[in-house]
């Protein structure tokens, strides 16, 4: 993924302390719900469909238990919708570089920002990333889209896949030598065939 800037960069509120405290149980919600169905019986949907009911409930009840001033329960229903200090947020399962759940950009009636801008985020979405592959960890991203539905903002947390470097300067990186140890061609042992051949 591209590098953007971080969600705390436009909006001071949105930290990473508190998005970790919301990704992490995301998170955990999801891994044991996982490891609970592992039957015959279940397939992708059916783990989908319960990991994403248990992680509404999760959020609600993270809400309602008042353990976080900042946090706050806006909209109990299925299109959950819950403040970080007056930011309005909801949460998907998805590929947030191309979403494609319904109604992933809807917003309901207390999921209005503000006025919409280009270059700033006006839609706030934890996405669920499951993993591809068996022995990969899910990813939790925290992502700000503009009204044109472009990524502004991104914040990842969970299982690093890749760990990209960007530059904090122009000045280029010195070159390193590398050096290796000498190698040479192994050469069989003769007195071990002949020992073959005579016993």
């Amino acid at each position: 993924m591209p590098y953007h800037p971080l969600p705390w960069e436009f909006t001071p509120q949105l930290s990473e302390e508190r998005l970790t405290i919301i990704a992490k149980e995301l998170l955990k919600v999801l891994d044991q719900t996982f490891e609970l169905l592992t039957t015959t019986l279940d397939d992708n949907y059916t783990r989908g469909t319960c990991t994403f009911g248990r992680q509404k409930n999760r959020i609600i009840e993270l809400c309602m238990e008042g353990g976080y001033s900042w946090l706050k329960l806006t909209n109990p229903g299925m299109d959950v919708t819950f403040e970080i200090e007056g930011v309005p947020v909801r949460f998907f399962a998805d590929d947030p570089q191309n979403p494609k759940k319904p109604g992933f950009f809807r917003r309901n009636s207390v999921d209005q920002l503000f006025s919409p801008v280009e270059t700033t985020p006006t839609v706030w979405r934890f996405v669920v990333e499951k993993p591809e592959f068996e022995g990969e960890g899910a990813r939790i991203h925290f992502v700000g889209y503009n009204p044109l539905e472009e990524i502004l903002s991104l914040w990842t947390y969970g299982d690093e896949r890749a760990t990209v470097l960007h530059s904090t300067d122009d000045t280029p990186p010195k070159p390193v030598s590398i050096e290796l140890d000498e190698i040479s061609p192994s050469v069989p042992d003769k007195s071990a065939d002949k020992k073959l051949n005579n016993g």
